[in-house]
């Protein structure tokens, strides 16, 4: 069973903030885009445990890759020497390799298959202002938001929704 989401057509336009260094706009902007349990929720019969929907856990990702790059950044214009702990969990080396596969195998499995023309001046493309056919974001926000807090118990009387995943062994490959 999954939840049924209309398709419908979106440009895509480029908005800077989900590519800016953390700011208090940009981390507004990526706040925004995550229900306000970070995607988690409980359905009696479509998921009896807490669990999320993967687009949350690969969106977490991508904003891992954006502290990571800001602290990789800020430490290269200062001309500081990094170690790995000097990274904090969500963009650390182990979390970012477990990312970038989790990206790809997501990106392989349902392939956008949007045709973009070629911009010869810069011998590539931007990706940006062709129409696409999107699932409904609204649809997926409000349909977890709705499911969020069913038989919720937050641990230790805290409400953690920026994890999806234990940050154990598992992903110190």
């Amino acid at each position: 069973m999954t939840i049924p989401l209309v398709t419908e057509s979106k440009v895509f336009h480029y908005d800077r903030r989900f590519g800016s260094l953390p700011s208090n706009d940009s981390d507004t902007a990526w706040t925004e885009i995550f229900p306000d349990q970070g995607g988690f929720f409980k359905h009696p019969t479509l998921a009896p445990q807490r669990s999320a929907f993967s687009v949350f856990h690969q969106l977490h990702c991508l904003d891992g890759f954006r502290h990571g790059y800001a602290t990789v950044y800020e430490a290269a214009l200062e001309g500081r020497k990094m170690e790995e702990g000097d990274f904090p969990f969500m963009s650390s080396p182990a979390h970012i390799r477990h990312c970038i596969d989790l990206l790809r195998q997501s990106l392989m499995c349902q392939p956008d298959t949007t045709i973009e023309v070629k911009d010869e001046e810069l011998g590539g493309v931007t990706g940006f202002g062709t129409m696409h056919k999107c699932r409904s974001w609204k649809q997926l926000m409000d349909w977890t938001s709705q499911w969020q807090w069913y038989e919720y118990e937050p641990k230790q009387g805290r409400v953690d929704s920026t994890h999806h995943h234990n940050h154990g062994p598992s992903h110190n490959d």
